[in-house]
C-alpha cells in the first residue's frame, strides 16, 4: 500500500487546520469543497480523476449523515444520449418550461422507485452479461423496457481511476459580517476494497444511481434541456462497506 500521498495530505491538513476558520472562496453555502481544494492547491475541475494526486477529496459538514457522489457515469445503453432519451420517453414536464421533459430521481436495485407519475424504475445487476440494467415499469408495475444499461468494464475503470483512495474532511461553517468561513478540523482516510464490493453495494441498495436532467432556467439557453450527470452515490455512514479505513 503506497502511503506517500496520504503523508503529503496529512502535512497540508495540519497547515490548513492551524489556520482555523478560512474565508470561503465565494459566499455559496456549498463552497466548502472548492474552498478546501483551493487550500490544497487543486481546482478539482476534472470529475474523471482524483482531486489531490491519487486521492479523491470530499468535505462533509459535522454531524451530517451526508450522501455524496462517488463518480458520474452516463449509461452506455442503446442510444447516443441515453439520459436525454430517458427524459423524453419516461420523464415529466418541467415546472417552468412545461414543453421540456426532465428526469430527476434516485434508483436502487433493492426496491422499485417511482419517478414522475406514470413510471417506476429499478436497477438490475446481471452478473452473467456483466451489465447493470435500468428496468422501467408502468404504473401497474408491469415491465416495459431495459434499453438503458451500464457495462461492468466501464464502471470498474471509472471507480478504480477515481476512487482508489478517498479522504473525507469534516468541517464547521460560520457566517461573520456577511461572509462565510469554514474550519476543517478532521480528516478520515480510506482505500477502496474493490469492484466486487461495489457491485455488492449496488445489489444491496447501499449504492444507488441519481439522474439529474433538467432545464436551463435563465440566460441564453433558458428553456433548453441540460444534463447535470448521472451519479453513483453512497451515504457517509455506509462508507465502510466499500472502503477500508486507513
Amino acid at each position: 500500500m503506497n502511503m506517500n500521498t496520504f503523508i503529503i495530505l496529512d502535512k497540508m491538513f495540519q497547515e490548513i487546520q492551524n489556520k482555523g476558520y478560512i474565508k470561503a472562496i465565494n459566499n455559496n453555502k456549498n463552497s466548502a469543497g472548492p474552498t478546501l481544494e483551493n487550500e490544497l492547491g487543486t481546482t478539482g475541475g476534472d470529475f474523471n480523476i482524483p482531486d489531490f494526486y491519487d486521492i479523491e477529496i470530499k468535505a462533509i459538514r459535522e454531524y451530517y449523515a451526508a450522501e455524496f457522489d462517488l463518480f458520474n457515469s452516463r449509461p452506455d445503453g442503446r442510444y447516443y444520449n441515453a439520459s436525454q432519451w430517458l427524459s423524453e420517453e419516461f420523464g415529466y414536464p418541467d415546472k417552468t418550461f412545461k414543453s421540456v421533459k426532465v428526469f430527476k430521481g434516485d434508483v436502487y436495485a433493492s426496491k422499485i422507485c417511482p419517478i414522475g407519475l406514470f413510471y417506476h424504475f429499478q436497477l438490475d445487476v446481471n452478473e452473467i452479461e456483466k451489465r447493470i440494467y435500468l428496468k422501467v415499469f408502468n404504473y401497474k408495475y408491469e415491465f416495459i423496457n431495459n434499453d438503458i444499461y451500464w457495462d461492468f468494464d466501464t464502471l470498474k475503470e471509472k471507480l478504480e481511476r477515481k476512487l482508489k483512495k478517498l479522504a473525507i474532511f469534516s468541517f464547521k461553517r460560520i457566517e461573520k459580517d456577511g461572509y462565510l468561513y469554514f474550519k476543517y478540523y478532521d480528516v478520515k482516510k480510506y482505500e477502496l476494497k474493490g469492484f466486487e464490493q461495489f457491485i455488492e453495494c449496488i445489489k444491496n441498495g447501499v449504492i444507488y444511481v441519481t439522474f439529474k436532467t433538467g432545464v436551463y432556467k435563465n440566460g441564453k439557453y433558458a428553456g433548453k434541456f441540460t444534463d447535470h450527470g448521472t451519479s453513483f452515490r453512497i451515504a457517509k455512514n455506509n462508507i465502510d462497506k466499500l472502503f477500508y479505513r486507513i
